[in-house]
């Protein structure tokens, strides 16, 4: 079944996947049915310094058996086949709000049932599995843990691990048993520690596993795998096993009770539901027995309340000490993507200090008004290519302003005075400031790609947009207008950044300027893209939404009205917005392929979810009665919020295709879209607070 797709009326969600976060930038990522898909999918993908992340540990063969016979619990693609097929003994798969898992099988004709838990420490490197048998008097297990040991981004072609030996080390002494990998060509280091059993050394490669997804999507899809160790041993009925992976040693495993890691790990999930199902929940021997009807009960989903309360946990995935993942698995910190996604952060209660600290990151970062666009990983792959960041930077700025302390104000008026006076004055940027109407052009010929759509192909942007983008003027209008505002409750007479300099009626005059003229952009009854060469390019793209969003208008209600039908008409989806109009003759409907065929799809008919934020803020300016206005907004989130209550998505993804909404594309886990979500349910749950008060 795809994902959310039901049977018997019921989601199945086994196509989806899992994600668990540390804080740090680690995280465990898998298919709901276990078989990896992606090179990014595994036990532990350890963050280091520097933002890089290596993958440590893949999965785990497991086969459990007594008296001779046995089953295999786990399943490998390989070229041509799945095997083994231990997953066809799932029953039962919860994704939230950690993953986990219900296998049954007969072993000597009688029912057998084993329970699987994924936790993830909140606060480093360290990945817990706990697998509780229910059955019949005890259960053999065998277990070999597969470790990867390499760059997360990449895979270990095939003979990888015949150029050289692993080294490792075994200890079978204490509470916990010890095994150490360390692969000399990278350094990279891994340790496990199991509850039970005997950890031996027996070493072994798992060789040409396939990742399908990569395959897909024209990268490296084989990879060798080493298993050094099989760990043996007998689980009686009732009783649990409990494997650790982390990246560092744990001496102090040594003496403590396994259950007291796994409860103090678990501990950070307490305040989220548990659906039924999951093998957390006790007694969950019933839903073995009573088969497939107690299967779809386990469907059945979480309440509305639990559902807000989840999204909480799933924005957790994305925060770091200070700053935002942009996406789960390949995606670093992303100036534009913290920003906007900052929003979501800054109305979860207890959160200013840390909305604060993000900010005031990037500030210290800024070079010429301009704030990272990407931090990249491990010291690669970052920039200063971003006309936007900034414009959001400012406008997060000032919606934290009333809750800072005078000097917090300070430092963030600093910021911002940066941002404005560099994008008004400085000539050196790949954008500049038309004297003639105030508003922000990029430069033709840069080769950059600027904006939010920022694919290249070749180096060559797929959507360069120069000129005059609607939303960066509408961005920078709004900019102007917080700034000011800032200014004036710090009783500024000028606003002053190096020796660029503005008085208070200088930016009041470019403000009102910039206001009027983007009236320019509603062009005979439509919305365009942009203003370039003096001319009006009239696509209809998200972008007038964004633009239109925003919290000072510059459009009277009328055009806002054309704003709210021209989206619906084209771009409005279930699951996010349209990057262009299916009508417009570059229009690409679907999002799949190689890396070229992809980016050309990407901003041109791709769906992103986290526009469904602007386009309710859209709605929300243009209601006219409260009751309508919630049942839009109930309307716009419908599709995800229904999904995730029944279990089908344990993120939000990060795109979809333009025609048909069925699969998640793009990354599976994408901060800037839960983020949507997250604001537009406290929209949705403000309102029926007030209906409440009113009633």
């Amino acid at each position: 079944m795809e994902y959310g797709q039901k049977k018997n009326g019921v989601f199945t969600g086994r196509e989806g996947e899992w994600i668990l976060a540390n804080r740090r930038g680690g995280y465990a990522l898998g298919a709901a049915d276990l078989i990896n898909r992606r090179k990014y999918h595994g036990l532990l993908v350890a963050s280091v310094e520097g933002a890089g992340r290596v993958h440590l540990v893949s999965t785990v063969e497991e086969k459990v058996g007594t008296q001779g016979e046995h089953v295999f619990l786990d399943a490998h693609s390989y070229h041509d086949i799945v095997y083994p097929n231990g997953h066809l003994n799932l029953i039962s798969v919860a994704l939230r709000p950690y993953p986990g898992f219900v296998y049954s099988f007969r072993l000597l004709g009688r029912e057998v049932r084993l329970g699987k838990e994924i936790l993830m420490a909140e606060d480093s490197n360290l990945t817990v599995v706990r697998y509780t048998y229910t059955g019949p008097a005890s259960i053999d297990f065998a277990f070999r843990y597969q470790f990867s040991m390499r760059d997360h981004h990449h895979v270990n072609n095939p003979g990888t691990f015949d150029a050289f030996s692993v080294f490792f080390e075994v200890e079978n002494q204490g509470k916990f048993r010890e095994g150490k990998v360390l692969r000399p060509d990278n350094g990279a280091e891994a340790f496990i520690y199991t509850s039970a059993g005997e950890l031996g050394r027996e070493m072994i490669v798992f060789r040409n596993i396939v990742y399908s997804a990569e395959r897909t999507r024209g990268y490296d899809f084989r990879e060798d795998l080493v298993s050094p160790f099989i760990h043996r041993g007998t689980l009686e009925n009732g009783r649990s096993l409990i494997a650790v992976f982390c990246d560092h040693e744990r001496k102090d495993l040594k003496n403590l009770d396994p259950r007291v890691l796994y409860d103090e790990i678990k501990s950070r999930y307490s305040a989220y539901a548990v659906p039924e199902g999951h093998p957390a929940r006790t007694p969950w021997e019933g839903l073995v027995r009573a088969g497939r009807e107690e299967k779809k009960r386990a469907r059945a989903g979480i309440s509305i309340a639990q559902y807000r309360r989840l999204l909480e946990l799933m924005l957790d995935d994305f925060r770091t000490e200070n700053d935002v993942i942009a996406g789960f698995p390949w995606f670093s910190s992303w100036g534009r993507d913290t920003m906007i996604a900052l929003e979501a952060y800054m109305k979860q209660e207890g959160n200013t200090g840390y909305a604060f600290d993000v900010l005031r990151t990037y500030g210290e970062r800024m070079m010429s008004g301009i704030v990272p666009n990407v931090l990249g990983e491990a010291g690669r792959g970052g920039n200063y290519d971003t006309i936007d960041a900034s414009l959001w930077f400012v406008l997060r700025v000032f919606e934290l302003f009333a809750s800072l302390g005078t000097e917090e104000k300070e430092k963030m008026l600093g910021f911002c005075e940066q941002v404005v006076l560099n994008y008004r004055f400085n000539g050196g940027l790949p954008f500049y400031f038309d004297t003639a109407d105030s508003l922000l052009a990029i430069r033709e010929g840069t080769g950059l790609a600027l904006t939010w759509m920022d694919a290249k192909i070749g180096g060559v942007p797929v959507t360069p947009r120069y000129g005059k983008p609607v939303e960066i003027n509408g961005l920078w209008y709004n900019a102007l207008e917080a700034v000011k505002r800032m200014a004036g409750e710090m009783n500024r007479e000028e606003i002053l950044s190096g020796s660029y300099r503005m008085e208070m009626d200088e930016l009041q005059s470019c403000a009102d300027t910039a206001g009027r003229m983007m009236k320019g952009f509603y062009h005979r009854g439509t919305w365009c893209d942009r203003i370039e060469g003096g001319r009006p390019v009239c696509e209809i793209r998200p972008n007038f939404v964004i633009a239109c969003s925003l919290p000072f208008d510059f459009a009277d209600p009328a055009g806002l009205a054309s704003a709210v039908a021209t989206a619906r008409t084209h771009l409005v989806t279930g699951f996010g917005l349209r990057s262009l109009s299916p009508e417009d003759v570059n229009y690409r409907g679907t999002y799949e392929g190689d890396q070229e065929t992809r980016d050309r799809a990407y901003h041109q008919g791709a769906v992103w979810t986290w526009l469904l934020l602007p386009y309710a803020k859209l709605v929300r300016k243009t209601a006219r009665r409260n009751t309508r206005l919630k049942k839009e907004l109930e309307e716009i989130v419908h599709g995800l919020r229904e999904r995730i209550m029944h279990g089908a998505f344990a993120s939000v993804a990060e795109v979809w295709d333009g025609d048909a909404q069925d699969v998640p594309k793009g990354a599976p886990a994408q901060a800037w879209s839960v983020a949507a979500l997250f604001c537009i349910e406290k929209m949705i749950e403000g309102l029926g607070k007030k209906q409440e008060k009113d009633g």
